[in-house]
C-alpha cells in the first residue's frame, strides 16, 4: 500500500475519487431535501411518515424528478470513472497525464451538476461531454498500452 500512497497519479486518484464520492452523496441528499420540500412521494410509506399527513401521488415533482435525474446520471458515469481511472493509474500513468484526466473529469462532474441544478444549457452538455472524453482518453491509453503500442 505504501507503493501506491507514494505514487502521485494514484493520489490524484485517491483525492479526485474522494471528492466525486462526497458529490454522489451529496446528489441522494439534494434528491431527499428536494422531495422534502416538494412533499413529492411516490410510496405511501414515505408520504405517511415524512409527508405532513399527505398522500403519495403517483408522477414525481417536478424538482424531486430533477434531482432524481441528477443522481441517476451519476450512477451512469462515475462507476466508469472509478474502474478506467484506477486501471490507468495502476497501469503505469504519469503524474501530469493522470492530473489532466483526473482532474478534467471531476471538475467536469462537478460543474455538470451545478448546470443541470441550475438547468443551464449547453454548459450542462459541454461538461458532460468533456468528462465522457477524459474518461474515452484514458481508455484509449489502456488499450494501447495493453496492446504494446505505447
Amino acid at each position: 500500500m505504501d507503493i501506491l500512497a507514494d505514487n502521485p497519479a494514484f493520489q490524484t486518484y485517491a483525492l479526485c475519487s474522494a471528492i466525486l464520492a462526497l458529490k454522489l452523496f451529496w446528489s441522494s441528499v439534494y434528491s431527499g431535501v428536494q422531495r422534502q420540500r416538494n412533499q413529492g412521494y411516490t410510496n405511501p410509506e414515505d408520504a405517511r411518515v415524512f409527508g405532513s399527513g399527505g398522500t403519495a401521488e403517483p408522477q414525481e415533482a417536478p424538482a424531486v424528478a430533477q434531482a432524481l435525474r441528477i443522481q441517476r446520471n451519476d450512477a451512469e458515469n462515475l462507476p466508469a470513472f472509478f474502474a478506467i481511472g484506477l486501471v490507468f493509474v495502476l497501469s503505469g500513468a504519469s503524474p501530469s497525464s493522470a492530473a489532466a484526466y483526473l482532474w478534467t473529469f471531476t471538475v467536469a462532474r462537478l460543474l455538470h451538476t451545478f448546470f443541470y441544478t441550475m438547468q443551464l444549457q449547453p454548459w450542462r452538455a459541454l461538461s458532460f461531454f468533456a468528462g465522457a472524453l477524459s474518461v474515452i482518453g484514458m481508455s484509449v491509453q489502456i488499450i494501447m498500452g495493453a496492446m504494446g503500442a505505447n
